[in-house]
């Protein structure tokens, strides 16, 4: 259970990276959101075993809107509908490749 001060604190670092958010070029949000879905676990299975999957991603125009996106991240991450939607979205997309 957070004390209260690690709760404010919490909400004072989600509103600065809100706020930095809103300043970076589409590319700075892409490679910041791109290093967050990177540290996840299921994602880091996934690029075990497919190492090309941010080429795919980078060259895709659908998926680098999707990893451009603050809030369809913070959904990918914390959403497991979501997820699975984004699996199929990259299956899909993987085997067009």
């Amino acid at each position: 259970m957070k004390t209260n001060e690690e709760a404010i604190w919490e909400i004072i670092k989600e509103t600065f990276a809100n706020i930095k958010d809103l300043f970076l070029s589409k590319e700075a949000k892409f490679e910041n959101n791109k290093k967050l879905v990177r540290e996840i676990y299921w994602f880091q299975q996934l690029e075990n075993n497919e190492p090309s999957i941010f080429k795919i991603i980078e060259g895709d125009k659908e998926l680098r809107e999707y990893f451009s996106s603050r809030k369809m991240v913070r959904k990918l991450l914390r959403d497991k509908e979501e997820r699975q939607r984004f699996k199929g979205l990259l299956n899909d997309k993987l085997n067009c490749y």
